[in-house]
């Protein structure tokens, strides 16, 4: 899969796809993925995300899902205090 499918399924907010993307055999495409999900900012990103943070391979890897993982929950959180809630992930 190519970074460019990446960048497309970002695109589309294709969260599944890029979920799955996480598990893709290069670590390009799992860095990009995870990236991809942070940006995307869907709750559903949050475990898959925190998963490959702690258990991928791949340092770098590691690094974007932690980065992105850290995005997607204080994004969430900022926008349930707008909400008057709590976002727990």
């Amino acid at each position: 899969m190519p970074r460019t499918d990446v960048a497309a399924m970002q695109r589309k907010r294709d969260v599944e796809g890029l979920i799955r993307a996480l598990a893709d055999p290069s670590e390009t495409v799992r860095a990009a993925a995870a990236t991809a999900l942070g940006a995307v900012g869907d709750s559903r990103a949050a475990e898959p995300l925190k998963h490959a943070k702690f258990s991928d391979g791949s340092p770098d890897v590691r690094r974007a899902a932690s980065a992105a993982h850290t995005w997607l929950v204080t994004r969430l959180q900022a926008e349930r205090m707008l909400k008057g809630g709590r976002y727990a992930p």
